[in-house]
């Protein structure tokens, strides 16, 4: 089978889920089970992402390249159609996704760095906070990546030099992305890809956000300043949402931009510098609505 003709079925399938969904469904007469639960308000960011061609491609290359990386599946002709009639009968397109490309539908886009990743989301940690509020590190903190002598020295400094800004933060955090697939009896396997020690710098939001505006507004504020992070600052990540510190949720929510030292320890100071501007500007037009 071409990869055109797996686009194809790809395009149909998401049809078929967000565009002919069968009317007792949307009159809650019936219930539609899926293997995850459908993300809310999501169509306002499909549309923003097919406005923005460069948020297209980078999707489409990714399905290529993880459909291309999927051919030691050995997905026999009889599961493949299986899937594809799941999905159709489940409208469930990442069950069909995460069996032909090992990816869900979000993992697509968080992995192409379309959409921010949540705090914490369905109940992982993630990002990892390593440091505490005197910038020491935590000692009972485990995770699978070792911070090295160097990486320490540079974040201290750059916390010795920082600015004084309000309701701000620098730490040293262990982050990561996800994937799914099949296990064999469609257990659903989930895997940690892009896993780094870096710099997280926390944008702290009043409660006003949350008693004033939507979450969706919000969402759609954050989901632009995203996109300018990714033109300035390729492969850092952005994070949303209330983070689980150490067990203790915050009070309120926080925006997150996570720059891992492979990819950014150079020029670090400058990768903060536009970071920061990035991160304050997102915080300063979600403040704006509330004015």
């Amino acid at each position: 089978m071409y990869v055109d003709d797996i686009i194809y079925i790809f395009y149909i399938s998401f049809l078929l889920k967000y565009n002919t969904v069968d009317e007792k469904v949307k009159k809650g007469m019936i219930s539609v089970e899926t293997i995850f639960p459908r993300e809310e308000n999501a169509e306002h960011i499909f549309e923003k992402i097919l406005e923005n061609e460069d948020a297209c491609e980078r999707l489409r290359e990714l399905f290529y390249e993880e459909f291309a990386n999927s051919g030691n599946r050995n997905l026999s002709e009889k599961q493949f159609v299986k899937a594809l009639f799941d999905a159709y009968q489940n409208r469930d397109l990442s069950a069909f996704l995460m069996e032909i490309c090992g990816n869900s539908m979000f993992d697509l886009l968080r992995n192409a760095f379309l959409i921010p990743i949540r705090f914490n989301d369905k109940g992982v940690i993630n990002p990892v906070r390593l440091t505490d509020s005197e910038g020491e590190l935590i000692k009972q903190i485990k995770v699978n990546k070792q911070i090295s002598s160097k990486q320490y020295k540079m974040y201290k400094q750059i916390l010795n030099q920082a600015d004084d800004i309000p309701d701000y933060e620098i730490c040293l955090a262990y982050g990561f992305r996800e994937k799914h697939d099949y296990r064999q009896r469609n257990e659903i396997n989930t895997m940690k890809i892009g896993e780094h020690i870096g710099i997280l710098l926390l944008f702290k939001l009043p409660k006003e956000v949350e008693e004033n505006i939507k979450d969706n507004e919000v969402y759609s504020i954050v989901w632009d300043f995203m996109m300018r992070l990714e033109e300035q600052l390729p492969r850092a990540f952005m994070y949303y949402g209330i983070m689980d510190e150490n067990k203790f949720e915050q009070p309120s929510s926080e925006i997150g931009i996570f720059l891992p030292f492979r990819h950014f320890e150079h020029q670090l100071e400058k990768n903060i510098e536009q970071a920061n501007g990035i991160g304050l500007g997102c915080r300063e037009r979600i403040l704006s609505m509330i004015k």
